[in-house]
């Protein structure tokens, strides 16, 4: 029974994040249709293209809370799952952070947009744009400084869960060792002994996801606020589109080493 209920924990978590890809997608394309709306609108009502960005921001950061909250549910059953998932490439595995990305890759990507490389971005990735540098423009000097006090205060507290991670992994040794020793002496107290100490560091790890996991949106929402809305769309759309490349390169990766998922 253990094992039948481990492997529909799997299917099931599988299933949540190949749902959650499907949705960034799909979220995906209809940012970039609203940034290609907007061009061929430039001289629209300015007050309305700001409120339909807005609504598009806030529905992109409800669906990551969404996901997030239906993730932490299935994690409960077997956090380890989240920090090696078998439905992700070796490359994506390779980038994960506290079963998830690094909030500070959201405000690395944005400085990035919102540089002065943009206009090479946007012609890459949609053609047919003259100049979305001129509508989104660069981060006025107010923005650079919340970004830059957005960054160090995700780094101090990216610092902080690592650090915690490295705990939970080095007491997970130990009492691992501790455990295989007293099962070579009296077999069944040292199999109870090393449950204990697993099912408790299984629990250190559901609170470790759900620490990084409220970092993640926390930061989302920071940096969605200090964007004007038509940047913020333009950070989500391209932070999407990184996501499902870095996948795909990554799955082209695995068919290239002989090694094959069907998702």
């Amino acid at each position: 029974m253990a094992e039948k209920g481990s492997t529909s924990d799997q299917a099931a978590s599988e299933r949540c994040f190949l749902e959650w890809m499907k949705l960034q997608e799909d979220s995906q394309k209809e940012l970039f249709q609203a940034l290609s709306a907007i061009e061929n609108r430039a001289n629209s009502n300015h007050e309305e293209a700001e409120r339909q960005l807005t609504q598009l921001v806030d529905k992109s950061i409800e669906q990551f809370q969404d996901y997030i909250d239906r993730r932490m549910q299935l994690a409960k059953n077997d956090a380890s799952l989240f920090f090696a998932p078998v439905w992700c490439s070796t490359r994506e595995a390779s980038l994960l952070w506290i079963a998830g990305c690094r909030p500070t890759v959201f405000i690395r990507l944005a400085y990035s947009l919102t540089g002065y490389e943009l206009e090479t971005r946007m012609a890459q990735f949609l053609q047919g744009m003259k100049s979305m540098e001129d509508i989104a423009g660069e981060l006025t000097p107010q923005q650079m400084e919340q970004l830059d006090s957005l960054q160090m205060r995700t780094i101090k507290e990216e610092e902080r869960l690592t650090s915690e991670l490295a705990r939970v992994q080095e007491e997970m040794a130990d009492q691992t060792v501790v455990g295989i020793a007293m099962r070579s002496m009296k077999e069944q107290i040292g199999i109870e002994e090393l449950e204990r100490a697993l099912e408790k560091q299984d629990g250190e790890m559901v609170r470790l996801i759900q620490q990084a996991d409220k970092l993640r949106i926390r930061t989302l929402n920071e940096l969605t606020e200090i964007l004007r809305p038509l940047q913020a769309v333009l950070f989500l759309a391209f932070s999407k589109k990184l996501h499902l490349s870095v996948r795909e390169w990554g799955q082209r990766n695995d068919r290239r080493h002989g090694r094959f998922r069907n998702s």
